[in-house]
């Protein structure tokens, strides 16, 4: 098994099957194209995103249908096609969050650009949600 050196996780040993590939990179990050996803611990919505390269490269996630049950219901069909592959069970759905720092601390998660991820093809890729009226910055509140 490869070990991948983290900041916030330490060494980690992971296993070839759960590294997710995103061959376009993400948004301000387009050369870094392998990660792992994390969970954050049970029952927690949370997830990690960590990148296999750059230690301290690592993002939080959260299934966006916790935050709004509803959410990619409205969006044109011709945008749903992202969300789709050889069997939907495969597919899953991650928003990033983020969190303010200061005297206010906040969290708000990008609902504009998802994380979609075929856990079966072990790839992924961030989908742009043009025109969808979502926001990079949609407060997190549990429903």
């Amino acid at each position: 098994m490869p070990t991948i050196e983290t900041a916030r996780f330490g060494k980690l040993e992971i296993d070839k099957g759960e590294i997710i590939r995103f061959p376009e990179g993400l948004l301000g990050f387009p050369e870094q194209k392998d990660y792992v996803i994390i969970e954050h611990g049970p029952g927690s919505p949370f997830y990690w995103l960590q990148s296999l390269v750059i230690p301290d490269l690592c993002f939080v996630m959260i299934d966006p249908f916790v935050i709004k049950n509803d959410y990619l219901e409205d969006i044109p069909y011709a945008k749903k096609k992202i969300f789709e592959g050889k069997n939907n069970e495969n597919i899953c759905v991650f928003a990033l969050v983020s969190i303010a720092q200061g005297e206010r601390k906040s969290m708000t998660v990008n609902l504009l650009g998802p994380i979609v991820v075929d856990i079966k093809r072990h790839s992924g890729r961030q989908a742009i949600l043009s025109s969808s009226g979502y926001s990079h910055q949609h407060a997190l509140n549990f429903q």
